[in-house]
């Protein structure tokens, strides 16, 4: 295995970390890549050997979830990186969140990834807010897909299937809110009444 062109290291002369040229030297090992190499600091110059030590990344399995479809992948992670349920992961490219681990056939909430049989997760790049709609003295249910990180306010009016509708209440995990706001990734129901134009 070829060592990288740069790393960042502490430089003795410089007495912080910098940007360092590699001059040489190997990687090896198999549970864990060490690099022993001479270097040169990208700021002062001053050449100095180093050996870095660090865990060889494995591949997880994980089943992504996204609109009543599955996919299966893998993920490279350092054995000793800790995974809980309702962390924000990227897998190629995709912002997911972990909804379930499993390890040794059982299902836990937190793991290290070396422990970890299977992660499922879903596709976070947009949630859907359930809502309550109430028009003309029904109550309809609806959903909409929203950025995680949008924000919906009490009072605030919003499309819904080409209406408009008012934001009455929002339902968050353990509480109702009356006043002020919440974003799309913590609602777990917004209530709306529907507005005539």
């Amino acid at each position: 295995m070829k060592p990288p062109k740069e790393l960042v290291i502490e430089c003795p002369v410089c007495e912080e970390e910098t940007d360092h040229q590699i001059l040489g030297g190997r990687v090896e090992g198999k549970k864990r890549i060490v690099l022993r190499s001479s270097v040169r600091c990208c700021e002062c110059g001053h050449v100095h050997s180093v050996e870095i030590v660090e865990e060889r990344p494995i591949d997880v399995p994980i089943i992504i979830s996204w609109m009543g479809k599955s996919t299966r992948t893998k993920i490279g992670l350092l054995p000793s990186d800790e995974i809980r349920v309702n962390d924000e992961i990227f897998v190629n490219e995709d912002r997911t969140i972990v909804t379930s681990l499993e390890s040794s056939g059982v299902r836990k909430r937190a793991a290290k990834a070396s422990d970890i049989t299977n992660i499922w997760a879903k596709k976070f790049d947009k949630v859907w807010v359930k809502i309550s709609l109430e028009f003309h003295g029904k109550v309809y249910s609806k959903k909409i897909l929203a950025i995680p990180e949008e924000e919906f306010e009490i009072g605030e009016l919003f499309d819904l299937e080409g209406s408009t509708a008012a934001v009455t209440s929002i339902k968050v995990e353990g509480r109702t809110i009356k006043k002020g706001s919440a974003m799309a990734k913590d609602i777990v129901r917004l209530y709306a009444r529907g507005v005539r134009k």
